[in-house]
């Protein structure tokens, strides 16, 4: 689902998980990831995401599996019981003063369900309130939150959290924050925009740490710099194309510009946009909080500054801290470094109004860019019908109205059973739901928004009355109770798995409604909503149907969007924006040229000179980062079958995962490109026992979910090619195990590969339409696959199953339609006679507790014991999949890309060596270096693109620069090679550079694991302890000469393979400069 409406997409300034620096080598199952969400081989996900509401995936990437410890609530314990850290907090009484008397308590809450307790404080000098969950977690979480209320659309609360973090008064430096990213162990560091609020969160496992990032992170909250030179460099500048040259062209620059020319440039962005502003005509949701790149020039300094100034103060803030670190010194820290420095002040001002309800819905039509890749030229209309629902602030019942409609909402969209997946996607009038289809809970007043993208313009009507059927068939009828149960162990499911980030959750998930003085408790409450949910249905038998009446029939604040496609809809805004700065470049005077030159010029000097960064805090690798890796003992046997079994006992709290792996490596490889939809569909089509939606109902009754994924097992050490394996998983609350392994052998055995045309045509133009969509978004993953498949056999094999291969293919079957469908259906069936089968199997997997280990097994057997004994294989002299990648023969790539984009996303790729050979630990350091010492400097702050970076994959063997959401092209590639020089010559890299990027090496090497993950290198790539220690080792041991060395030798003089895929105004110059330019789906672009 996706909840972003009103632009609350939280926009990120940078990012410890290396997104914004230095993107992670992934490999290229981009649109098997976009389509399906069945990340991993796992299936369907709940829409109710580990128990905490307000918090998804779109908007914060892995965070939305949270962390919880208990399936059932249990009975209040006293405190001997609780862990010491919960058991601390559990004892404050309200009333209680703080910190010397500075906070006073407001609340205690216990919440064993989630096995943490949790005050409520008011700091008692400014007002600002606090939140501190006590838990038995290493993984200490800080976030400070103010309430951010754009007016307009310049992006002031986006480019105010950017410019916060250059610099403060005990910090007076110009990057503290991307230094520290390098000077810690964090286990998250950010800072992000919302709709409404503004937060700057971290966490991490080190102690040390924890008070270090508290005092830069307070201090770039409450008091940064905000200096002029900054807001240019962050926000927007004029500058010359020879900055030195007043003759020259003049342009339009600045960070957070380019980073929104990237955000808003896709169907999907500009459509939710409208959709937001439509619903919202008079509160701060109207507007574009991240600024959209027309407005954000119209931006001032004086702007900037005040804004800080009326809402960055301690009464108009939300403090959440979570973890087994003492609330009290925290309390201490805060009020000695910020809050005491503070005196109340009057912040109403800044309170959100209401939004003004409508007496009548509203249409409105509203042009948005065409996609980049279409199977219907006649089919490009998006049309949404959205409904604002709950004040959450002021409805007595909203709680359990939200939680209630949030759980509508799933039995509305989620899976092949759905209300509008069989009245909207199964109608065919559209391929795919339109952007922003969900409920949204995550602002003051939440909203549902429904629709279809892919439409025909005649089409739109009929898609608006099969809305409003389909919600008077509900209001009628209501929800069977079969539906509703699944739902329901969805959220038990929830409760009950442990992930490593439950602090952050809460702490995103607190804010939407906290800072605008409601619940912070809304993200620990699931558990008792579900019990006051299912007490309310089993009380009234309509309740669903009164809801519905109440919440969409009745409601006359109901909006339709309609999207018009326009393909020159970015080319538009580029030639406007042209437009608008020659204007501005003809009214100025001399003294204004000469004054951009100055401030270009002196900016320049800033990003260039020395900076005292040793006034920051940092670690220490010596006593941070020990030596000896974590072990996870897992337990490697055999099945009764003599089957290579890995059993991990690990505290998964009452829930079971199983894993197996099957060779594929031996298929014809004309079946390749079927892979990735194979292993997509394999759930999707129904079995010869149930047909597709009742295999969906059964697979949410019982299962966390089901499904498969393609990977490859690459030879560490280079020694044996590399094994393509099919991976079958599962997972499932252990009373439920049984079940889920009989719904694996379902599927493994009799999956409908065949006769289920209809559906499978609908799979296909789903799957079509969201691939073509996200090729701009998605540029940087598109072009690091092209990249690396252009000299690595296994990326090649990647690129062709999932990249912009994949995506051709994609638009040609839906294009065929019946004859696409018979192809497909043919291929997968081939290629489930050849894969599911025993002799495939390579070896399985349980992850359990350690009680619950051995009947898993014994479920796992007799799952591998349904099996075929043996699977087809491949005719004659037939070519296969693993032939076909010992005959791979490299050539490196010099392609561009074009597709409707207004910025760019470059790659330049070398082939280095595999995981065990000695270089690839420096390799894996160079690459951290390169990216926080020259790159981001480079590419960021001077080429004011929104990311770039280096990172090496040491499996893969492979070495890749990047660039992300850039204004620039071949001056990028330019500065690759010189990243690369410069990280040869002797003495750029010092023992102080390594030393930050140990650290970062280490943050990512050392990141928290949730349990169900301890041993998951061993079994998916043979990763052994002696490995991983090895190569540990040559990491704790290298050294700058080492690092240089590696950099002359893998980089200096090599060819790379180069890639970018973006902005089509670029095509001139590129193919100037040699290189081959092709559309989204490959083909050569017609010479205009």
């Amino acid at each position: 689902r996706n909840t972003m409406i009103a632009s609350k997409t939280l926009v990120c300034a940078a990012s410890t998980l290396a997104s914004r620096i230095s993107p992670r080598f992934q490999r290229g199952n981009t649109v098997r990831a976009l389509a399906s969400g069945k990340a991993n081989g796992i299936g369907r996900r709940p829409i109710l995401i580990g128990g905490v509401a307000g918090v998804t995936t779109a908007q914060m990437g892995n965070l939305g599996n949270q962390q919880a410890r208990a399936v059932e609530a249990t009975p209040v314990p006293d405190t001997a019981a609780m862990a010491p850290a919960v058991a601390a907090i559990a004892a404050l009484k309200p009333g209680a003063k703080l910190a010397d008397g500075a906070f006073e308590v407001l609340a205690v809450n216990e919440v064993p369900e989630y096995n943490v307790a949790c005050v409520e404080l008011v700091h008692l000098k400014t007002g600002a309130r606090w939140m501190h969950c006590g838990a038995d977690d290493p993984n200490n979480v800080f976030n400070v939150a103010f309430r951010t209320t754009p007016t307009d659309d310049t992006g002031v609360a986006h480019i105010l959290e950017h410019t916060a973090l250059c610099g403060s008064d005990r910090y007076p430096i110009r990057d503290p924050f991307f230094n520290m990213l390098r000077r810690s162990l964090s286990t998250f560091m950010n800072a992000m925009t919302a709709a409404d609020f503004t937060c700057y969160p971290f966490s991490t496992m080190n102690e040390t740490d924890y008070y270090n990032l508290l005092g830069v992170y307070l201090d770039a909250a409450f008091f940064p710099k905000l200096s002029r030179e900054d807001f240019l460099q962050e926000g927007h500048r004029l500058e010359f194309k020879d900055m030195e040259d007043k003759n020259t062209q003049l342009e339009l620059k600045g960070v957070v510009f380019n980073e929104m020319k990237g955000a808003m440039g896709s169907q999907a962005a500009r459509f939710n946009r409208a959709l937001g502003a439509t619903l919202f005509p008079t509160s701060t949701y109207h507007h574009n909080s991240g600024g959209d790149p027309v407005s954000i020039p119209t931006l001032t300094h004086e702007d900037l500054t005040r804004f800080h100034a009326t809402h960055y103060h301690p009464s108009n803030a939300r403090v959440f801290t979570y973890g087994d670190l003492p609330l009290e010194r925290t309390l201490a820290k805060s009020q000695e470094l910020a809050l005491g420095k503070f005196d109340r002040i009057d912040v109403s001002a800044l309170d959100v109004a209401d939004e003004r309800r409508l007496t009548a819905p509203v249409k409105v039509e509203v042009p948005v860019p065409a996609d980049p890749v279409v199977p219907d030229p006649n089919k490009q209309s998006v049309v949404s019908v959205a409904y604002l629902m709950v004040n959450q602030i002021k409805e007595k019942e909203a709680e359990l109205e939200n939680f209630a409609l949030t759980v509508a909402s799933d039995l509305l969209l989620n899976g092949p059973q759905a209300y509008f997946h069989e009245t909207l996607l199964e109608s065919g009038l559209g391929s795919g739901f339109a952007p922003g289809t969900g409920y949204s809970s995550s602002r003051r007043e939440t909203s549902f928004a429904v629709g279809l993208k892919g439409v025909a313009e005649a089409d739109v009507p009929e898609v608006e009355a099969k809305i409003q059927g389909t919600l008077d068939r509900i209001a009628k009828e209501g929800f069977p109770k079969e539906r509703v149960d699944a739902v329901m162990h969805q959220v038990e499911l929830g409760a009950a798995k442990v992930s490593t980030n439950f602090g952050l959750g809460v702490a995103f998930g607190a804010m939407g409604t906290w800072v605008h003085g409601g619940d912070g408790m809304k993200p620990l409450k699931i558990p008792v909503l579900a019990a006051k949910l299912q007490a309310a249905i089993d009380a009234d038998s309509k309740y669903w149907q009164k809801l519905i009446q109440r919440r969409f029939l009745d409601n006359s604040h109901r909006v339709t969007v309609v999207g018009v496609a326009d393909k020159d809809y970015d080319a538009k805004l580029e030639e406007a924006e042209k437009k608008k700065v020659a204007e501005i470049e003809k009214s100025l005077t001399e003294e204004q040229k000469d004054a951009i030159v100055k401030e270009a010029v002196a900016l320049r000097a800033s990003q260039d000179g020395d900076q005292n960064a040793d006034i920051l805090p940092t670690l220490k690798v010596s006593e941070a980062v020990p030596r000896e890796i974590k072990h996870w003992n897992s337990s490697i046997t055999k099945t009764s079958g003599g089957f290579d079994l890995q059993i991990d006992a690990q505290p998964t709290n009452g829930i079971t995962f199983a894993n197996l792996l099957l060779d594929v490596s031996d298929l014809p490889d004309r079946l390749v490109p079927y892979l990735d939809l194979f292993a997509y569909f394999i759930t999707e089509l129904g079995t010869k026992t149930m047909d597709y939606k009742a295999l969906a109902q059964e697979e949410k009754l019982k299962t966390g979910g089901i499904g498969a994924g393609v990977d490859v097992q690459q030879s560490l050490d280079a020694s044996a090619p590399p094994r393509v394996y099919v991976s079958l998983s599962g997972s499932a609350l252990d009373r439920n195990v049984p079940a889920m392994f009989q719904l694996m052998a379902d599927v493994a055995t009799g999956a409908k590969w065949v006769g289920e045309d209809a559906r499978l045509g609908l799979l296909l133009s789903r799957r079509a339409a969201s691939a073509g969509a996200g090729v701009s978004q998605n540029g940087l993953s598109y072009a690091k696959g092209l990249a690396n498949a252009s000299i690595d056999p296994v990326a090649a094999l990647d690129y062709r199953t999932a990249g912009l291969p994949h995506v051709a293919l994609l638009q040609r079957l839906a294009r065929e339609k019946e004859a696409g469908v018979e192809e497909v259906s043919a291929a997968l069936a081939e290629i489930a006679a050849f894969a599911l089968a025993r002799n495939r199997v390579m070896r399985c997997r349980i992850s359990a507790k350690p009680e619950d280990c051995d009947p898993a097994v014994k479920q796992m057997e007799a799952f591998i014991d349904a099996l075929p004994l043996r699977g087809a294989d491949a005719v004659g002299d037939e070519l296969t999949l693993a032939q076909s990648l010992a005959s791979f023969a490299g050539a490196p790539s010099k392609t561009f890309v074009a597709t409707p984009t207004q910025t760019n996303y470059c790659a330049a790729s070398y082939l280095t060596v595999p995981y065990s050979h000695p270089d690839s630990a420096p390799l894996f350091l160079l690459g951290q270096a390169m990216s926080t010492s020259f790159l981001h400097r480079e590419i960021r702050e001077k080429g004011g693109a929104y990311g770039g970076g280096a990172s090496a994959a040491p499996v893969e063997g492979v070495f890749v620069l990047s660039s992300y959401r850039d204004p620039n092209t071949l001056a990028t590639v330019e500065t690759f090679e010189k990243a690369a020089a410069w990280a040869a010559k002797e003495g750029n890299l010092t023992q102080e550079i390594l030393e930050e990027a140990w650290l970062k090496a280490f943050k990512a090497i050392d990141a928290p694991l949730a349990p169900q993950s301890r041993g998951a290198s061993l079994f998916t790539n043979l990763m052994d302890d002696e490995s991983r220690q090895l190569f540990r080792d040559r990491l704790l041991d290298c050294t700058p000469e080492r690092m240089r060395e590696c950099a002359e030798k893998y980089l200096v003089g090599k060819t790379p393979a180069l890639a970018i895929v973006g902005n089509p105004a670029s095509v001139p110059d590129v193919k100037k400069a040699g290189w081959t330019c092709v559309d989204a789906e490959g083909n050569p672009l017609k010479e205009e």
